[in-house]
């Protein structure tokens, strides 16, 4: 299977200094093809291809030869490619009739924050690693030390050195990356998603989101007020920048951290897992939704499976997805739909057999059935 492992490196400031100029170059042969693409199109009613685009290549590397010296040649072509992609995406959105579609846009230093190295494979390829446990990365002067904080394992294919806030970490994309098949439990479980418990398991279980943008809002609010009134280019709005950026960056942590745990503990105890099939991009689009779409982001439900996806892919079990429509409004007992049901109501109370348990435990044993009869048809 494919995996990606991320690790923190920690270059020097004589490094930070040679990697922000190659971010810069990159960034800046992004922006020119894009403007480059856009006059093309004005001009001659027709967009311009990669392969054009990359026949320059040769002398615009002439032209800027004090800088180009510093980056590997591969990540240059890969960021016309990035430009490429981002074309081919928007065409397809609006193919598709997306409301909106998203025209590429010219990057800033923030917007701006990795650089690929395709087909390397860590053993060179402008990213190597040493024998003594640090990096070479082409154009970076000296060794690069890494924190390997577990072992890469299968075929690396390429790699990418991204920026995030003042730290900057390298992540590994992996072939043939061996399975970790876990021993059987014999345990068949559907799991409800919600807001006010992130899971309730069809035993009634609950499992609570530590709600990290809830928490920080009101600080990272007083940090972008604090943000706008410092002078553009001052040192002042550079360290209001970080520590917004830090903040930003806690939050994440402590989903994802919370997401992984969640998601490892559920997939180590079951050998099915039966889920909702969320739409969860519909969701967030859609006008008059009785739940604030801050808190739907905040909980990361699609993020959250596709975790367990691969998680599970991996450990060899068995995700089942079926359709969540009226699991919330259907009696688990006797079937009977209750259509005036609102958000509001926690308790589930039906009409015909009296049936009252709590509503997300009765959305879990009604996902459970679903999934039973999904597994049987199959």
């Amino acid at each position: 299977m494919k995996l990606s492992y991320k690790y923190r490196i920690y270059p020097d400031q004589k490094q930070i200094e040679n990697l922000n100029k190659i971010f810069g170059f990159c960034r800046f042969l992004y922006n020119s093809a894009l403007e480059e693409r856009i006059g093309f199109y004005k001009q001659f009613g027709k967009s311009i291809s990669y392969n054009s685009q990359a026949s320059e290549l040769k002398d615009i590397k002439q032209m800027f030869s004090d800088q180009t010296d510093l980056i590997y040649s591969q990540t240059l072509q890969a960021t016309l490619k990035r430009l490429d992609n981002s074309y081919k995406n928007f065409f397809k959105r609006v193919k598709a009739g997306a409301s909106k579609a998203g025209f590429p846009r010219f990057k800033n230093a923030d917007r701006f924050r990795s650089i690929l190295f395709p087909q390397s494979d860590l053993n060179g390829f402008g990213v190597k690693l040493l024998e003594n446990g640090k990096l070479k990365i082409y154009g970076v002067e000296g060794d690069v030390d890494i924190v390997l904080h577990r072992p890469l394992q299968g075929r690396c294919k390429n790699v990418v050195i991204k920026k995030q806030g003042d730290k900057f970490f390298l992540i590994a994309s992996c072939d043939d990356v061996p399975l970790n098949i876990l021993p059987a439990t014999g345990k068949t479980s559907s799991i409800d998603l919600g807001l006010e418990s992130f899971i309730t398991t069809d035993d009634g279980t609950k499992f609570h989101h530590p709600k990290p943008y809830k928490t920080s809002k009101e600080k990272l609010a007083w940090l972008n007020k604090k943000l706008a009134l410092k002078q553009r280019g001052s040192n002042n709005r550079l360290r209001a920048k970080q520590s917004l950026a830090r903040v930003y960056e806690k939050t994440v942590n402590i989903r994802e951290d919370f997401l992984h745990k969640m998601a490892n503990k559920l997939i180590a105890e079951n050998d099915v897992l039966i889920i909702e099939k969320l739409n969860v991009k519909s969701m967030l689009e859609a006008k008059g939704f009785e739940v604030n779409k801050g808190n739907i982001q905040d909980a990361s439900w699609a993020s959250f499976a596709g975790m367990l996806s691969y998680k599970a892919e991996r450990a060899g079990r068995i995700i089942i997805e079926v359709d969540p429509r009226n699991t919330s409004k259907m009696c688990s007992a006797c079937g009977n739909i209750k259509e005036k049901l609102s958000l509001a109501d926690r308790t589930y109370h039906c009409e015909v057999c009296d049936l009252e348990m709590d509503r997300d435990h009765n959305a879990a044993q009604n996902i459970y059935k679903l999934g039973i009869s999904y597994a049987a048809i199959n």
